[in-house]
Formats: structure tokens, sequence, C-alpha cells
């Protein structure tokens, strides 16, 4: 499971980063680079590690603000991207390719802050990657994380309608006919994720789901798939803040 991940984002990588176009930042909403649910509001000084980096936005913003930040990703090619943008910004960030569900490279207690933006849609072995978060941070660190509401992606863009079944969970498979490898994605239910932490050993401080019913707030994504009436009927981002016991 873990390669064919690997292998999309080898092969579409580049493309993505140029499409999507962050900024540095800290992207919980996965294509916006404000902060203002202030989920990590001081850092400076303390040891960060991102799940799963991607092109490296949100680590440099975080070396930027004094943390010592270690970038995990699966895709060699994202890494790259990662690093040039970390040279771009003169940042001190240590980038390593990894899995999320196997932090062997890192010892235990070594973070005092585990975090990512929408990641966890990659992964299908939750509980193995929160069992790893749980052993790498220290006691008391925190573990915050957002991702795609499960909610959001089962209606259709159009017309409204829920189309699929919230409880049709695990690999989705995305064909395109113009690349060489299929898109596989891991649907998780609410439930899923706040169990998964707890069994891990996690406190469970906070679940959010930003978002506002005013269509006029929110703007389209690169590919269409934000839609401005739909946002405003449901959540399009879940967000877990947690604490290692």
């Amino acid at each position: 499971m873990t390669e064919e991940v690997r292998e999309w984002w080898e092969l579409t990588a580049r493309s993505f980063q140029e499409d999507i176009d962050l900024d540095v930042g800290v992207n919980w909403t996965g294509t916006t680079t404000d902060d203002d649910l202030s989920l990590l509001p001081d850092v400076a000084g303390e040891d960060v590690l991102e799940l799963g980096c991607g092109g490296g936005q949100c680590s440099v913003e975080l070396a930027q603000r004094g943390a010592n930040v270690t970038g995990l990703d699966l895709s060699a090619e994202q890494l790259s991207f990662a690093r040039d943008l970390a040279a771009e910004h003169d940042a001190d960030v240590e980038f390593v390719q990894g899995d999320v569900t196997d932090l062997g490279t890192f010892p235990d207690d070594a973070f005092d802050v585990a975090f990512n933006a929408y990641v966890f849609q990659w992964v299908g072995d939750l509980a193995a990657c929160f069992r790893e978060a749980h052993r790498v941070l220290r006691t008391d660190g925190r573990f915050v994380f957002s991702m795609p509401h499960p909610v959001y992606g089962l209606a259709e863009p159009e017309s409204h309608r829920v189309e699929e079944s919230y409880f049709d969970t695990g690999r989705q498979v995305t064909a395109y006919d113009d690349l060489d490898a299929d898109m596989v994605t891991y649907r998780h239910r609410v439930s899923d994720v706040h169990n998964a932490l707890v069994d891990a050993g996690f406190r469970v401080e906070r679940v959010r789901e930003p978002g506002s019913d005013d269509p006029a707030d929110y703007e389209e994504g690169p590919w269409g798939e934000r839609r401005p009436e739909l946002l405003a009927k449901l959540p399009s981002t879940l967000i877990f803040e947690a604490r290692q016991e």
C-alpha cells in the first residue's frame, strides 16, 4: 500500500506543487497559508516532526519560527522540492525519506511536537502511524494534524446530493488516463481517527471543523474541487489536537 502511494507522488509531485502554488506557512486547510487557528503558537526551541512534509512549506515556516524541524516524506521528488524551498528561504530543516507508519529512524522521546496538514488520507494504517507518533513524542508532547473531512467528499459537487456512503471506508482508487499509476487514498470515519488516537495512548484535547455558512468566505481550489456553495454546507477540514500521555 505504501509503495503505490509513493509511486503516485514520484510521478505527480512537481506538477502538484506547481498547481497548488502554496506559500510558506502552516496550511491547515490544505490550500491556504494562514495560521488563523494558532494551533502551534509557540514552537521556538522545540523539536518538531512533520509527518508527511510534502513540499516543505509547513516545515520551513516552523523553522523560521525558531523550531528544530525534521520533515519526513515518502517521496524523493517531494523532498527534493522541500530542500530547494528550504534553501531558498535559508531555513535549517532536516528532511528524511520514510514512512509515517514506521518511524524507526528516530529514537523514543525524540520530539516535542508532531504535526501535519492534509496527509492522513494517504495512510491506510492510522493505528500504526499513531503508535509510532506516540513513541517518538516526549511525555506531554503535542500531536496536531488536519485532514480532509470525510463527509465533504460524499456529496456530488454540482447537485450537492450525497452520492457515496460514509461507511465505505478504506482504500479508494482513482484512475487517470494520462498517468501510469492510480491515485490511492483512504477514507476514515471521524470515530476511526479518534479511537485510533486513544488506542495509541493519546489524550484527545480538541476536535475542530473550521468553516463558515457564507459561500463568499471560500475560494475554489486549483482543481475546482472546492466549491464555495458546497463548502458553506459541509465541512471540508477535520483537525485533531492530542497530547502524549
